[in-house]
């Protein structure tokens, strides 16, 4: 399966490595091989990518961005053969419950970080697909999207909050 569209995003947060990762050579390497025309990215209160013209002479890949948009980007996350998002809980319900196909990439360096958790179980269980800055070309390299689970929305909401809320006590 191609990856022709590819929604990045990270919500409501600031997370400029993930945007500048998604920018980089050794990323848009990977997509290019994988077939990727066209990037949208949503930066939040970050910063857009710079060198859009390069990227689409070098790469073929078209980019579009965005910081916020006043409607949920619905359309976004459906046209999307891969969503590349932040380990957020919020972002990855948007993922599982639009029934696409996902990449979450830890930040580091956040505080009392459970997104480490968060993603790993995601993973375990064959949801989504996780990674940090450092490898997420390699991530992508390797990600056989067809072996990715759908999530049914009406077993796992249970189980998703609980989980949620005893990694949260903790």
């Amino acid at each position: 399966m191609q990856w022709k569209i590819i929604y990045v995003t990270v919500g409501t947060t600031r997370f400029d490595e993930l945007i500048d990762a998604v920018a980089s050579a050794r990323v848009l390497d990977v997509l290019q091989r994988r077939g990727c025309q066209k990037l949208v990215i949503q930066y939040g209160h970050g910063r857009p990518v710079k060198n859009l013209k390069n990227i689409l002479h070098v790469y073929g890949i078209t980019i579009e961005q965005y910081d916020f948009k006043l409607e949920m980007p619905r359309t976004d996350i459906l046209t999307a053969d891969l969503i590349i998002g932040h380990a957020g809980a919020g972002t990855c319900m948007d993922i599982l419950n639009h029934g696409r196909a996902g990449i979450i990439v830890i930040n580091d360096r956040l505080m009392d970080n459970h997104q480490t958790e968060l993603a790993q179980q995601l993973s375990d269980e064959g949801y989504l697909y996780y990674s940090n800055i450092e490898g997420l070309a390699k991530t992508m390299e390797l990600a056989n999207l067809s072996k990715l689970k759908p999530y049914g929305k009406s077993n796992n909401m249970k189980s998703f909050v609980k989980y949620l809320n005893e990694m949260v006590e903790a």
